[in-house]
C-alpha cells in the first residue's frame, strides 16, 4: 500500500504565511493538506491557494474571536469521518499550525522518514518544537518566514506534535498527544512519548520549526485570534489583556543559526 500522508490545520489571520506552508509540505511529500478556514468570511483562502486546490481542501468554519482555541484538537474529526474525500487513502496524519514547519534532516520526502520510523511497535512519531526568534527584524516584509526567520533556540521546547498511523489512531488527548488502539508513540532515537513532552530532546533527524513570534509587530497582530489552551472567554481576556512586548520576549529566541528549512525552501 502506497503512503499517503496529509495534514490537517486550522487557519486564522494567517493570509500572509498560508501559500509558504502549503508549498513547503506539499513539496516536502504531504499528498494532502486539510485546511479548516476559521475566518468570518468564507472562501478568503480560496484565491491565495488557487494553484494548490488539487491538493488543498478548505472547509469554512466560522465563529467567535477564539473559535480557534474551542478547536485546537481538530484531529477528532478523523474519527468522526467527516473527511469526505480519500479517506481510504490516507494512511498517515499530523495536525500542526501554521507557523509550525516539519524539517527532515536525513530524508527529503517525509514518506521516505515514515518507512524509516513509523514501522513495528512504533505507531507514530513525536517531533520537538524548536522556536525560531525574530532574528533581529523589526517589521514585516513579503519575504518567506523560513527565509527571514534562521536564528532559534539551541537545545530546543519540550512540547512535541505527533506523525501517526492513522489506523492506530484513537483520538486526541490535547493538541500535543494521541491515545493508539495499539503500538506506541516514540521519537527518532526510541525513546517512548507518554503525554505532551518529551524531555531528550534529539534533532538530527526531524524537528519542528516553530515560527511563533516572528517579529514584535507581526506577534501584536496575531493576538487577538487567542491561544489553542485559553477556550473560555476569561481566559481569551485574559490572554489578549496581558503584555505583548514581554509575552514575546519569551519566544524571541536567537541562539544559534539553523538553515535547514530555509535552504529545503529554497530549492523547491
Amino acid at each position: 500500500m502506497d503512503i499517503y500522508p496529509v495534514i490537517v490545520c486550522i487557519a486564522k489571520m494567517e493570509h500572509d504565511y498560508i501559500e509558504e506552508f502549503v508549498k513547503y509540505h506539499l513539496a516536502l511529500g504531504f499528498k494532502h493538506i486539510y485546511l479548516y478556514d476559521n475566518e468570518d468570511e468564507a472562501n478568503s483562502y480560496n484565491e491565495i491557494l488557487k494553484n494548490y486546490m488539487d491538493n488543498v481542501t478548505i472547509t469554512h468554519l466560522p465563529g467567535f474571536n477564539n473559535v480557534y482555541s474551542v478547536l485546537g484538537v481538530m484531529l477528532h474529526y478523523f474519527r468522526l469521518k467527516i473527511i469526505p474525500e480519500n479517506i481510504d487513502k490516507i494512511t498517515h496524519a499530523i495536525h500542526i499550525d501554521l507557523d509550525e514547519f516539519i524539517v527532515l534532516k536525513k530524508h527529503k520526502n517525509i514518506c521516505d522518514f515514515i518507512k524509516d520510523y513509523i514501522k513495528d511497535d512504533c505507531s507514530a512519531i513525536a517531533m520537538n518544537w524548536r522556536f525560531f526568534g525574530s532574528s533581529g527584524h523589526k517589521h514585516q516584509t513579503n519575504e518567506p518566514l523560513t527565509q527571514r526567520f534562521t536564528k532559534c533556540e539551541e537545545k530546543g521546547n519540550f512540547h512535541v506534535k505527533v506523525l501517526f498511523d492513522i489506523k492506530k489512531f484513537k483520538h486526541y488527548i490535547t493538541p500535543h498527544y494521541i491515545e493508539l488502539s495499539s503500538g506506541y508513540t516514540k521519537t527518532t532515537n526510541g525513546d517512548i512519548v507518554e503525554g505532551s513532552f518529551n524531555h531528550n530532546i534529539v534533532f538530527d533527524v526531524i524537528q519542528l520549526n516553530h515560527y511563533k513570534c516572528k517579529t514584535l509587530e507581526e506577534y501584536k497582530k496575531i493576538r487577538p485570534r487567542g491561544r489553542v489552551d485559553q477556550n473560555t472567554i476569561e481566559g481569551y481576556i485574559a490572554y489578549i489583556s496581558a503584555d505583548a512586548e514581554e509575552d514575546f520576549k519569551h519566544y524571541d529566541l536567537n541562539e544559534i543559526e539553523e538553515l535547514t528549512a530555509m535552504n529545503f525552501y529554497k530549492n523547491i
